[in-house]
């Protein structure tokens, strides 16, 4: 899937801060993604949200809920998810291709983690 935001997310990747998507969403449906770190953030403070572009004004589109889990095996799983109920508020498929594209971000302590972009899938049966 082609992105909106090539140079955005080149710049990502060249800083080591992402650039790649996540899976996509499925609008209305809870949505659940892991992210493993090769070290110990388990104590670490998270917050992520969606926007419709990189330094979009206004409210984000949501606010991922995320969760990082214990550090085990060399590893820690963090956890973004976001309810049926964000999903389905996602803004609605633009241009008739059955996706729509959004940015995301996540914070780590405060700074930037990672961010990249992930596609709205849209719906046909309900």
């Amino acid at each position: 899937m082609q992105s909106n935001h090539p140079v955005w997310l080149a710049q990502l990747a060249r800083d080591k801060k992402g650039g790649k998507a996540l899976p996509s969403i499925t609008r209305g449906q809870a949505y659940t993604a892991s992210v493993g770190f090769p070290v110990d953030v388990s104590g670490d403070s998270f917050a992520g949200q969606l926007r419709l572009s990189p330094d979009a004004a206004g409210d984000p589109l949501a606010d991922f809920t995320v969760t990082p889990g214990d550090y085990a095996d060399g590893s820690t799983i963090v956890t973004l998810s976001l309810s049926a109920g964000q999903t389905g508020a996602l803004p609605a498929d633009g241009d008739a291709d059955g996706l729509e594209e959004v940015v995301f971000e996540v914070l780590r302590n405060g700074a930037r983690c990672f961010a990249g972009n992930v596609f709205v899938s849209g719906r046909v049966a309900e």
